[in-house]
């Protein structure tokens, strides 16, 4: 396979249809995929090219089965690996990643990620790789860049230890439970007797959005373990971490982007490779004849799996262009005083600043006939 290549290459020509109204709420999805979608609440195979919807979760099941009925190809969406500055209540999508074998987070059956990364690299490509996890550092960038920077409690090299919401289509689909939270914990505990623990809790517990997983700990564990419950940004946590410990979150990715040695308590799309040391076996799948490397699994994360949109242009760029913009951004956001929150950023280099929920909405009027304008 030719990663370079686009995998939905193969699809017949014609209109991409979504059934539920998740996918067409995404600001500059035809831009993104390079298509013509459509929301219809019932499907006609006729002119139809594909089914679009949103990953695996509950409201796709719809359109998969729709997809099957008539002989469509179901395409999965999902948000990509650095998404925006803000969560996605408030900011649009700056990166999303196409699916049409499966999706990342389903460790069950073969997916687009899963077979890039097992591409053989030549020198050229692993140079950009090494290159982009260079800048992701420098400009301390996340999944979601809100966040402000907050040392850690401890001066010393702590453990970093990554909880996740209840309910995150990513754990039952990485094969794992809520016990492997559990178990991850007490790992860390009986690992690392002597260096400070950290529990790290998803942005959306700190915004009381959703539940996590150790929401009672035991008096033993309560003693060694600091909770970090304020919405803390996740270099600062990855910088000086001797160790990361996580069942499926993405922090687990970005350890391996900061070079930190990672312990895994499920079977994400970064574990199975020989870069993680795994709790669980591997899928069969993932046995090359050649080593995956770090630089490897970057291109294909970052550069090969998803679609990124230049804010300022809003049309398809390379991932280093969002990389240098998000660096802007996050500049500004350590400047900013304790409590203040991030809006309306524009580009490093100055410019006009929208903040992105009226972007989204400017989109939607534009779109609309000119008769209802």
């Amino acid at each position: 396979m030719n990663p370079a290549a686009d995998p939905l290459a193969h699809l017949a020509e014609g209109a991409w249809v979504c059934l539920h109204l998740g996918p067409r709420l995404t600001p500059w999805l035809d831009t993104f995929l390079g298509r013509t979608v459509r929301w219809r609440p019932w499907l006609s195979a006729r002119g139809v090219a594909a089914v679009v919807g949103w990953g695996l979760k509950g409201v796709s099941l719809q359109a998969r089965d729709a997809a099957r009925r008539a002989g469509l190809p179901y395409v999965a969406l999902e948000d990509g690996f650095l998404r925006s500055v803000g969560l996605g209540d408030t900011d649009a999508a700056l990166s999303l990643v196409v699916d049409d074998l499966g999706i990342y987070y389903d460790a069950s059956a073969p997916s687009r990620l899963e077979r890039l990364i097992a591409c053989e690299r030549t020198p050229a490509e692993q140079a950009r790789a090494a290159a982009l996890a260079r800048a992701w550092c420098a400009g301390r960038l996340s999944k979601y860049n809100h966040a402000p920077e907050s040392a850690p409690p401890h001066a010393e090299p702590h453990v970093l230890v990554v909880d996740q919401t209840q309910g995150d289509a990513s754990i039952v689909h990485g094969l794992a439970d809520a016990g492997s939270f559990a178990r991850m914990l007490e790992a860390a505990l009986d690992e690392h007797p002597r260096r400070p623990l950290l529990l790290k809790v998803h942005p959306d517990v700190v915004a009381g959005r959703k539940r996590g997983h150790f929401e009672r700990l035991t008096p033993g564990q309560a003693a060694r373990v600091t909770l970090i419950a304020n919405d803390v940004h996740a270099p600062a946590l990855l910088e000086r971490a001797a160790a990361v410990y996580t069942v499926t979150s993405q922090m687990g990715f970005e350890a391996l982007l900061w070079e930190r040695p990672l312990r895994c308590f499920g079977m994400p799309f970064y574990a199975g490779w020989g870069l993680s040391d795994d709790a669980l076996a591997a899928p069969a799948r993932r046995a090359t004849a050649h080593r995956v490397t770090r630089e490897a699994l970057v291109h294909a994360a970052l550069i090969d799996y998803p679609r990124c949109l230049d804010p300022l242009t809003l049309q398809r760029a390379a991932p280093e262009r969002l990389v240098e913009w998000m660096s802007g951004q996050r500049r500004r956001v350590a400047q900013l005083p304790p409590g203040a929150t991030p809006r309306g950023w524009g580009p490093p280099e100055g410019g006009d600043a929208l903040p992105w929920r009226t972007l989204r909405a400017l989109k939607r009027w534009r779109d609309r006939p000119p008769a209802r304008r």
